[in-house]
Order: structure tokens, then C-alpha cells, then sequence
């Protein structure tokens, strides 16, 4: 979006569809980057993207998994959910309630994830696998 400020004629020979793709791009990597810093901050090294933005949207899970690689320079890694919009709505509700939370990166023994890898099928892992 830079260089089109520049021009005389910013929209001349840019379809549609190219700065849809461009802004998409521009949100995913700004998503991609709070993520990556919270979970320097908060060393671990898994990020969990849940929520209806990745419903179906391939292209932002692909730059995501890209980015947290990238930027974590291969120590973080990016999952997402398979039921994301679910649990999206289910951590809203859960934050909103008098529960104790769990300490930063610990999961319950009871939490069974059903996780959907960006490059692949997804899995059925208890927290006894090797999260």
C-alpha cells in the first residue's frame, strides 16, 4: 500500500481481488506478529488461533504458520483449531466467568485438543502426547 500513495492514479491497473489479497496479507502478518511477541513474552512456544477469521481462510493460516516460523526463527509453532469459531466463543465466555484460570501454558489433564496442522490432516492429541 506504500508505494501506491505515491502514484497519481493509485487504483490504474490493480484489480479488486489484488488489494483484497493485499489487505488480507497486511492483517494476517499484523496478526501474526502481536501473536508471535505474546508468546515471547510469555515463552512458549505454541500459538493457538482460534475464531471465525480462519474459518475456511487457507491462505491466512498458511501466513501465519509462515510467519510464527520466520519471525521465531523455527523455535515457535503455529496450530490451529479445528472448531475454531466454537472455541473462539467458548474463551470469551470462559474469561467473563468467576473460573481460576490454569497457570500461563499449562493445560488441564481432562483438555482433550483436536488440533488441524496448517500443512497437513488433523489430529486427535491428549496433553500425555508430546505437545
Amino acid at each position: 500500500f506504500g508505494k501506491l500513495v505515491a502514484k497519481a492514479h493509485p487504483a490504474r491497473g490493480l484489480s479488486q481481488e489484488d488489494l483484497a489479497r493485499a489487505l488480507l496479507l497486511m492483517v494476517t502478518n499484523n496478526i501474526g506478529q502481536v501473536a508471535y511477541l505474546n508468546a515471547k513474552l510469555y515463552n512458549t512456544k505454541r500459538i493457538y488461533f482460534v475464531g471465525n477469521f480462519l474459518r475456511q481462510n487457507v491462505l491466512s493460516q498458511k501466513r501465519l504458520a509462515y510467519a510464527i516460523n520466520y519471525w521465531s526463527s523455527g523455535k515457535m509453532e503455529a496450530l490451529f483449531l479445528e472448531h475454531e469459531g466454537y472455541f473462539g466463543a467458548l474463551g470469551a465466555f470462559l474469561l467473563h466467568q468467576a473460573i481460576p484460570q490454569p497457570r500461563s501454558g499449562e493445560i488441564p489433564d481432562s483438555v482433550h485438543l483436536k488440533l488441524c496442522y496448517s500443512d497437513g490432516p488433523s489430529m486427535r492429541r491428549k496433553r500425555s502426547d508430546s505437545f
